[in-house]
């Protein structure tokens, strides 16, 4: 494989990292010649990522899978460590050179996590900090002229880093605020702008540096705050001297749809014109890169890539590349060969364990490896590779994609009613007509064709004919709806099985699939039961998913039941998602203190406290993020926990991990959890046992009883029994004396 290929500022090299040896290594090409110069990087390779020439052509910067960054020197062919990280998602460091190409900025997580920029100096060899280290920095770039150092600052960021929980992963997300900063480099150096945010005439930017200054001592002093709103600023471009690319992310106009990602946009904006604030140059991308002149932007959307202008907003298809006529040679068994190599040496520098659970991973790929030649498509290597690296026994192993063909078809869908259906007297009939359910996040994802607005369908009725067709009981129903989900069709339904006799036509829109609909009934009737057992003093929540939709659901029910005793959060079949620490630690909230007004209920704070008595229902369906959940709630003592133990999948995927040269994935456990004592991993292997085990057999289901449900309300009322709420009483108003 050669990855991450890096043209130099002098167009004369190509430089990249190539494993023809086995492990990665430095190759820098000469265009002209096409002589290669191969530089061993260290003893004991690993995996190199982006890397950025210095303007003269003469060095290369990247980090490592080791978290370290690395600097070579391509005339001499010496590399050496110029930093270190303890941060282990410091998956970049975001490296920029000064244009004289003496200077090196970056930015590295320090021990509390914040990013800080720092400057290595190459003539002194050492590294200066540059930022206080407490505000979250990020993205240093140096202007053209060499008299700036932009960057970017956020007093929340962390707030949304690791990405592993809820709070961090989809409430604090979208919230992040960014501003933007110039440092002057030199004392003698006036700032760009002035305080009220117009052009400071005084700093007329060069179009060239041959050399730059920096004054580290008093660099604290000259910080200047760039008068831009702030945004979601995810990366800094220099553009042309004075002149500043910014990428920003862009988020729905609706804040808590956790599910849609951003919108990617570039701006410019130009220190010599600053009351023009933002100029918008492209926007609607899934990524981009700047050509180091600053001049032009190629942008990816889909499939398709896009070179522009840097200074203009660009028009629509403007710029689009041909790149139909693109070619590559592909030997596969080479490939096959190769990649399943790739594979293990991904498991041997990201798999959590050093150890590897105790395999000889070299063992392994040589007697895997054996079973090469036995390989004849692009699922079997998929399938032997899960076997190889499924050897060290671990939850989250997933091995897919890659240059397989796709599914034939053309993808069309069976409309379907959300109904279960019965034979008798020789027609189809409705048994069970599954209805909308009351509002959730998850509202319009479980549609419920029969349940809308002037369709009067019920169960007993007989389905007589689709879009004309009259109905034959010896053939599928479903070959009649063939192709018509989301669209309209004619049904025609009768309450007796006489054809044509107390019969109606009914336009219906089936759906795609009727999986979530089932679920949200059946959440439902949960819910119903759990009211009426209780007389009213318990709420339910089911959370079937901890992504956007279950999150919503779970505040929706949080809040919407804080008038309740107690609460029942079922979370059965949940499959995992984020880590929910923000509703853990929200179950757990109680009041410390009331507030009192002249009229109306005295009102908690802090606000929103949960039912004091909690009951979570688990099964052997939970994994994941799901079992995490159980876990914080077993450990916090938020409450009982009913049914039966969780899977035991705590170990997963957490950082990234490079793509196989076809575009195939390894998806490697490199994060795993464990109880702070040291006494285990936790949940790997295991799972969570409830306190109250109770089977569920299917001959319950089909008598139609949930036992672990029934056993969840038991115990919850014998709580509220045991632990009756406290109703808060105010002090006697006070009496002031007189003058």
């Amino acid at each position: 494989a050669e990855r991450y290929p890096a043209i130099s500022p002098d167009n004369k090299s190509v430089a990249y990292f190539s494993d023809e040896t086995g492990e990665y290594m430095l190759h820098v090409r000469s265009l002209a010649t096409d002589v290669v110069k191969k530089i061993s990087i260290e003893p004991k390779p690993s995996f190199y990522f982006d890397m950025v020439w210095s303007p003269d052509s003469k060095k290369l910067v990247f980090p490592d899978r080791r978290l370290n960054l690395w600097l070579v020197d391509v005339e001499s062919g010496t590399a050496q460590k110029i930093d270190t990280s303890t941060y282990s998602a410091q998956e970049s460091w975001q490296p920029d050179w000064s244009p004289d190409s003496r200077f090196l900025t970056y930015a590295k997580r320090l021990k509390n996590r914040a990013g800080t920029v720092f400057i290595y100096d190459l003539a002194a060899k050492k590294s200066v900090q540059i930022t206080d280290g407490i505000t979250h920095t990020e993205s240093p770039v140096f202007d053209k002229n060499g008299k700036y150092l932009y960057f970017i600052s956020s007093p929340n960021a962390l707030t949304s880093e690791f990405k592993l929980g809820i709070l961090s992963s989809q409430l604090s997300r979208s919230s992040v605020v960014r501003s933007v900063h110039a440092l002057l480099l030199s004392k003698d150096t006036p700032s760009p702008v002035l305080p009220d945010g117009k052009s400071n005439a005084d700093a007329k930017a060069s179009e060239t540096a041959p050399s730059v200054k920096i004054d580290f001592e008093t660099n604290a002093r000259r910080f200047v705050d760039l008068p831009l709103p702030p945004r979601d600023y995810a990366q800094l471009v220099a553009g042309k001297s004075g002149k500043l690319l910014l990428v920003v992310n862009e988020w729905s106009k609706a804040p808590g749809n956790f599910e849609e990602p951003p919108q990617l946009a570039v701006y410019l904006f130009n220190l010599a014109s600053p009351e023009k604030g933002l100029e918008k140059i492209v926007d609607g991308f899934d990524s981009v890169e700047v050509t180091r002149d600053g001049n032009r932007i190629l942008y990816q959307t889909g499939d398709d890539f896009f070179l522009t202008g840097a200074e203009a907003a660009a028009k629509p298809d403007e710029g689009k590349l041909n790149l139909s006529k693109m070619e590559i040679r592909v030997d596969p068994a080479e490939e096959w060969r190769q990649m399943l190599h790739e594979s293990m040496r991904q498991m041997r520098d990201w798999f959590y364990d050093p150890n590897y659970h105790g395999q000889n991973l070299n063992k392994l790929e040589k007697d895997f490896t054996a079973y090469l030649p036995t390989v004849t498509r692009r699922a079997d290597l998929n399938r032997l590779m899960q076997q190889m690296l499924g050897s060290v026994s671990v939850g989250h192993l997933v091995i897919g994609g890659g240059d397989a063909p796709l599914p034939a078809g053309n993808g069309n869908h069976t409309g379907l009613l959300g109904a279960d259906y019965a034979i008798e007297n020789g027609h189809y009939r409705f048994k069970k007509i599954y209805r909308s359910t009351s509002y959730s996040a998850a509202n319009g994802k479980s549609y419920a064709p029969l349940d809308q607005p002037g369709i009067d369908v019920k169960e007993g009725d007989y389905l007589l004919e689709v879009n004309g067709n009259k109905l034959d009981t010896t053939k599928n129903l479903f070959s009649y709806f063939e192709n018509t989900a989301g669209k309209p069709v004619k049904i025609v339904v009768s309450l007796d099985a006489s054809d044509g006799v107390n019969s109606k036509t009914v336009t219906v829109y089936p759906a795609a699939g009727e999986n979530r609909l089932r679920l949200a009934n059946w959440a439902e009737n949960n819910r119903r039961l759990v009211e009426k057992m209780s007389g009213g003093r318990l709420g339910y929540i089911f959370i079937e998913g901890y992504l956007g939709e279950g999150t919503m659901n779970a505040i929706r029910g949080l809040t919407g039941y804080a008038d309740k005793q107690g609460i029942i959060i079922d979370q059965r079949y949940n499959a995992g998602g984020y880590a929910p620490d923000y509703l853990i630690e929200w179950m757990r909230r109680k009041p410390l203190y009331y507030y009192l007004f002249r009229g109306g209920e005295d009102l908690p704070a802090p606000a929103n406290p949960a039912p004091p008595v909690k009951v979570m229902i688990v099964n052997e369906r939970n994994g994941s993020a799901a079992e995490t959940a159980a876990l914080m709630f077993k450990l916090g003592k938020v409450g009982s926990i009913v049914g039966k133990r969780t899977a035991g999948a705590g170990i997963g995927p957490y950082f990234f991990t490079p793509s196989l040269i076809d575009g195939g994935r390894v998806q490697l456990p490199n994060r795993a959890a464990y109880n702070p004592d040291g006494s285990s991993w936790g949940i790997e292997n295991y799972g969570v046992s409830p306190d109250f085990d109770v089977e569920m057999t299917p001959q319950d289901l089909m008598a139609g009883r949930d036992t672990q449900l029934e056993k969840a309300i038991e115990v919850a009322l014998a709580q509220i029994v045991k632990e009756p709420i406290v109703i808060p009483k105010h002090p006697a108003f006070p009496i002031h004396p007189g003058k």
